[in-house]
């Protein structure tokens, strides 16, 4: 839904054009008497256009955009825009205040990616029904930010194949357009994560494209912290541009990205202190078969629990750096690169 020529209203608040406004969406009362409200950054150009809604922290734990999504507020130049750019950084607000990954309510409804468009009255349900009314529903396009928790960090963006009509394919240009090395690209309605959480429900009920941005994580160092943050907001710059909102170059694209469907977690079955293998300069590096990629160790005995090795020929779309993990936490993922898989060049297959 394209910015009209007096610009946009959000929960009954007009932003104009050519203007950059914060617009508190207020939610419920949490039992300890503390208001929860959504808070969003519009960021509304001197014409009318486009309209990329961007969410982020909708897993309590899920942070690590914050920064960059700050960087691309502060720097969009509304005189240059011909459309808008609505930001949520915190989606989650409850589970981010613990460093949690869900609402700590006590509820059927805890998992926030799994309850589109939020029908019933918990936390959680309430904050899904005010992004999918006040927000998603008004844009074009939607960009889901998700991981980068503590330990394990990724180089990949999502993108569903089993949408109707041509939106699966337009969710696929707009994951390139962000330039992703490592582009996933499997049905989402009836694969992960499912057809109510934010990107299926977008895509095949409000006929609006997506995809989910996965760019690094906490832990890792200055050095790469500047590189992933750096990537995400020219990735955020490249998808603006492909959809006219500004003028951009492709200079970001890598020089080739893969496009693959079949994805594998090599997460720990025990608990205990991994030692990788893989940093995170690697991530994104191809590795094979049988490759071991870290160990856990017991941080009681000092002995090797556990060795996890590649299952496939792919590319690291995701490494965990030494520390604590529970049995099932992110240690490494592979984008098996088979038969489905093929590589693309400015948009275009390539062999």
């Amino acid at each position: 839904m394209p910015t009209s020529s007096i610009g946009m209203t959000i929960n009954g608040t007009r932003v104009g054009l050519d203007s950059k406004e914060i617009v508190e969406i207020p939610i419920t009362t949490g039992l300890n008497g503390t208001a929860i409200k959504l808070v969003v950054h519009a960021i509304v150009g001197a014409e009318p256009g486009p309209v990329l809604c961007i969410i982020n922290t909708i897993h309590g734990g899920e942070w690590y955009a914050i920064e960059p999504l700050r960087k691309i507020r502060e720097t969009l130049s509304t005189s240059d825009m011909a459309g808008a750019v609505l930001i949520v950084p915190v989606v989650n607000p409850a589970a981010f205040a613990l460093d949690i990954r869900n609402v700590p309510d006590q509820v059927d409804s805890p998992d926030m990616n799994r309850i589109f468009p939020g029908p019933l009255t918990s936390t959680g349900d309430q904050i899904i029904a005010a992004l999918t009314n006040e927000l998603i529903s008004q844009s074009d396009a939607l960009i889901d930010f998700h991981m980068g928790p503590k330990g394990a960090a990724f180089t990949d963006a999502l993108a569903g194949s089993d949408f109707p009509g041509d939106l699966s394919a337009r969710c696929l240009e707009l994951a390139l357009a962000f330039g992703s090395p490592i582009v996933r690209h499997s049905p989402m309605i009836g694969g992960f994560p499912g057809p109510k959480s934010s990107k299926p429900y977008a895509a095949a009920v409000l006929g609006i494209p997506g995809f989910g941005g996965e760019v690094g994580g906490a832990g890792f160092g200055p050095k790469l912290d500047q590189v992933w943050h750096g990537r995400t907001i020219r990735g955020i710059h490249g998808v603006l541009g492909s959809m006219g909102v500004i003028d951009v170059n492709n200079d970001h694209l890598p020089e080739k990205q893969l496009v693959y469907r079949s994805a594998h977690r090599i997460n720990p079955r025990v608990g205990g202190i991994l030692r990788p293998e893989l940093s995170g300069f690697e991530m994104g590096s191809e590795v094979e078969k049988g490759q071991l990629l870290g160990t856990m160790i017991s941080p009681y005995t000092g002995e090797t629990l556990e060795e996890l090795r590649a299952p496939a020929n792919g590319l690291a779309y995701y490494v965990g750096r030494e520390h604590p993990v529970y049995p099932g936490g992110w240690a490494f993922g592979l984008a098996e690169i088979d038969d489905d898989a093929h590589w693309v060049a400015n948009g275009e297959a390539v062999h």
